[in-house]
């Protein structure tokens, strides 16, 4: 599709208001009428750059995941996988984190789709299974690195998802309820929340369990 010139200004805010909506009133609740009031645009500009509503859920999800794919790489550049003493891949992982608090809105509306019955895979899945989110380079640095060993894997992917991602989404979905239900400061709960994956997740890649 040819984007007309400042069209992908257009699309961005677009997304950004289909972000917005989608997590206040759910995939199903949200309008595409509601959408476009709400950027400023006619239903039919909608329409010209999304076929229907699932393909705007799709472009978000898809510029969520080719982001935090390129996190995740970089993480594993640094020494994310490895074991012993601690090195610099920890600058990455809190860039990782960053962004995820950034797109709390966007974060829901995943969880809230990968909680439906489906046959198809629950969108958070991608958190960890982006290799088709690779190019080709960086494949072939994943494979040297042994990333894609079939035994390897497996522990890595369960060991990441259980333990690292899904407690930090819902660190980041949850933090500011969390604050208020239990009247602490943001910083408090950082703080015990930095203590809890330092004695689980963080402790288990500085261990040698995954040799």
């Amino acid at each position: 599709m040819v984007v007309k010139r400042g069209g992908e200004a257009t699309k961005h805010r677009i997304l950004k208001v289909a972000e917005k909506i989608f997590a206040e009133k759910g995939f199903a609740g949200a309008r595409i009428d509601e959408i476009a009031r709400a950027a400023q645009v006619n239903k039919a500009l909608i329409y010209y750059y999304f076929e229907n509503k699932q393909s705007l859920l799709d472009e978000l999800f898809r510029g969520f995941f080719k982001e935090s794919s390129r996190m995740l790489v970089n993480y594993v550049r640094h020494g994310g996988l490895e074991t012993g003493p601690p090195n610099d891949a920890d600058k990455y992982m809190e860039e990782y984190f960053s962004y995820f608090s950034r797109k709390r809105d966007l974060l829901r509306i995943m969880l809230a789709e990968s909680l439906k019955r489906s046959d198809q895979a629950p969108p958070l899945f991608k958190l960890v299974d982006f290799s088709d989110l690779l190019g080709e380079e960086e494949a072939e640095e994943m494979q040297a690195r042994g990333a894609f060993q079939t035994e390897k894997m497996n522990q890595i992917l369960v060991t990441e998802f259980f333990t690292g991602v899904v407690p930090l989404l819902m660190f980041v979905l949850f933090k500011e309820q969390w604050c208020g239900h239990f009247r602490l400061s943001e910083e408090e709960l950082d703080r015990y929340y930095e203590k809890a994956m330092d004695m689980t997740h963080v402790a288990y890649h500085r261990s040698g369990e995954k040799q």
